[in-house]
């Protein structure tokens, strides 16, 4: 986490200075959005570093929390797996999927319609917002029921090891 912290702070702070620059480049002085960058980065990478060490302490550590991951990617538990540990992570993580599985569609279809009226309304610019909006909303539907279906697998290795079937 010590390189990924200043990574996503470069980042962030990147990325928000670029796009102001590019949306709105009369409304601000450099000076101005750069301190505007470096704020925005700042309360980002303090947002991140909290969420990711608190994930990483529910899971055990960071090597547990990245045996977690790698076993639900490939939907499948290492034999040194301790159930009890996985267990809470793979759960939580099958409820984000299930919750997904409605809620992707909903904010990525909602995003396309703003987008669409915007490109309608406004300028030719937000046509790359709809197309970036429509690419997520096809990931998500194509994505999230895989990956339910692995930590599905997951989630009953993990019963079964613990009832000792």
């Amino acid at each position: 986490m010590p390189v990924l912290l200043p990574v996503l702070f470069l980042f962030g702070g990147g990325l928000w200075f670029l796009i102001g620059m590019f949306v709105s480049p009369r409304d601000m002085s450099l000076l101005g959005r750069a301190i505007g960058a470096v704020f925005y980065a700042g309360a980002m990478t303090a947002f991140f570093g909290v969420w990711i060490s608190r994930a990483r302490r529910r899971a055990g550590g960071t090597t547990q929390l990245t045996d977690v991951q790698r076993g639900l990617k490939r939907g499948e538990v290492p034999e040194d797996a301790d159930p009890a540990t996985w267990s809470a992570t793979v759960d939580e993580h099958h409820r984000q999927l299930r919750r997904n599985l409605w809620f992707g569609p909903v904010v990525f279809g909602v995003m396309i319609v703003l987008a669409l009226w915007l490109a309608l309304t406004s300028t030719p610019w937000w046509w790359f917002g709809v197309a970036f909006f429509v690419g997520f909303l096809l990931f998500s539907v194509i994505t999230t029921p895989r990956a339910l279906a692995k930590a599905e697998v997951v989630r009953e290795e993990l019963r079964r090891r613990a009832t000792g079937r």
